[in-house]
């Protein structure tokens, strides 16, 4: 038992429905959702009660919390739902029967900062509502498991903190926060701006596909393979988490450094900054010259795809992969390597995405197949010689005002790491002011105490 359990009271809990009934349904997964299996998405954000107020009430309701959400289910019912087999031996399908999302309120005697450092946070599952829902290894009873799970905790600091979960098969990072500013929007009051589209069939794959003759399966085949003339060794110090500052100067400079040692394309700053966290990363690893590294990108498929709309909701994202040796990689100038991120992306397009899906369903790839060890399938030490970038900068984090105020940090709890984490980063934003962000890299602990507080 955590040391801490004692300092916890729970308040309420409840299952919070639609309001709207509607005939229950299995959905079956795309082949995109089904690369997800197994995951939860956590976060959590910080509102902080406004001087002389008198209780965390006033700047996030719980009754106006739970009373929105129930109507944000009403357009967002696959979060009402359940993870379950309609048959024995069946694979496992979400099942549309509006459950409910649990819902609970909990005390902390204590403030913030006994339990949590939003400068250097490390992943907690006691302010993520999964401890009491899912614990330990994903079980699932008759009743299913949910696939939103949403904790409320009060600080004795005056700090009130909301936790989502939500799973990552159900919902990619873009369709989760798509969620989240719509629960807002009825929370003040608001239409929702953008409905959700639940048509999973609209990514599923082709009858007749070119991918089994053409490049694109030696491309996958390259992608998914363990990087060549790599002697994989276990981490002496087992992973962890460490969280560096990027200021917006620091941003333009390394943007500006990446454009001019670039040959002909225009480098985002996203490709420049990518690219001086794989250089970085590798640096600090000290691989050998001759050794293959890997960076690895997520991007939203949705613009790039004519018949997907905005508002899909579901998982519609593509990893883009670059390779180098860890010699080129080191020796040659920034824009080197944010070149060939650059390149990488540029080739994402309907077809690429269209042959991904072909070649998942043909490989019947997921990571539950896997042993739960994300990009690589064969052996996860691997992903020390690779790194990988989920880019959230531009998710609606700050905009999730409830009636009482924006959050004041929004930060990723992502727990239960392993070797299939090592060398991933998220860039998130600092605040609702565009500038600064965070970036929290989850990696071997002997490569983390080697990286710099700022970058």
């Amino acid at each position: 038992m955590n040391p801490e359990t004692s300092k916890w009271t729970t308040v309420s809990t409840r299952l919070v429905k639609s309001e709207v009934e509607r005939e229950p349904e299995w959905m079956e997964w795309s082949t995109l959702d089904s690369f997800w299996h197994g995951f939860f998405s956590s976060y959590f954000f910080l509102y902080k009660q406004e001087a002389g107020a008198a209780d965390p009430e006033s700047v996030l309701p719980i009754d106006r919390l739970t009373g929105s959400l129930s109507r944000a289910l009403e357009h967002f019912y696959p979060f009402a739902g359940r993870l379950m087999k309609p048959e024995k031996d069946k694979t496992q399908l979400l099942f549309c029967n509006n459950a409910g999302v649990p819902f609970s309120h909990k005390r902390y005697d204590g403030v913030l900062s006994d339990l949590i450092d939003v400068e250097q946070f490390q992943p907690n599952e006691y302010i993520s509502g999964l401890y009491d829902v899912h614990p330990g290894a994903q079980v699932f009873d008759a009743s299913g498991l949910p696939t939103l799970i949403i904790q409320v905790t009060d600080f004795k600091c005056g700090t009130r903190c909301l936790s989502t979960s939500w799973s990552h098969t159900v919902a990619d990072g873009f369709s989760g926060t798509h969620f989240l500013s719509s629960w807002a929007q009825v929370a003040r009051g608001e239409p929702i701006s953008l409905i959700p589209v639940h048509n999973r069939s609209l990514l599923t794959p082709r009858k007749s596909s070119p991918v089994l003759d053409g490049g694109s399966v030696k491309f996958f085949n390259t992608v998914f393979k363990e990087p060549a003339a790599v002697e994989f060794t276990e981490p002496e110090e087992g992973v962890g988490i460490k969280t560096m500052k990027l200021s917006k100067k620091r941003m333009d400079e390394l943007k500006a450094e990446g454009n001019r040692d670039a040959q002909d394309s225009i480098l985002t700053t996203v490709e420049c900054i990518s690219a001086h966290l794989w250089r970085l990363v590798t640096e600090k690893r000290k691989h050998e010259p001759h050794e293959l590294s890997r960076f690895m990108i997520l991007v939203n498929g949705r613009p790039r795809m004519k018949d997907v709309p905005a508002g899909y909701f579901g998982n519609c994202i593509l990893l883009t992969v670059s390779t180098m040796m860890v010699g080129e990689l080191l020796s040659k100038p920034l824009g080197h390597a944010a070149t060939v991120i650059h390149s990488a992306n540029k080739c994402v397009n309907e077809d690429l995405i269209r042959d991904f899906i072909d070649w998942l369903s043909v490989n019947k790839f997921q990571w539950s197949s896997i042993g739960d060890e994300p990009f690589m399938p064969r052996d996860p030490r691997a992903n020390l010689h690779s790194v990988h970038a989920s880019w959230q900068t531009r998710f609606p984090f700050f905009e999730l005002d409830f009636g009482g105020g924006r959050p004041s940090h929004a930060i990723r709890n992502g727990f239960r790491m392993g070797l299939f984490s090592a060398g991933m980063f998220s860039a998130l934003p600092t605040s609702s002011i565009a500038g600064d962000i965070t970036v929290s890299i989850f990696g071997e602990n002997n490569l983390l105490e080697n990286l710099p507080d700022e970058l």
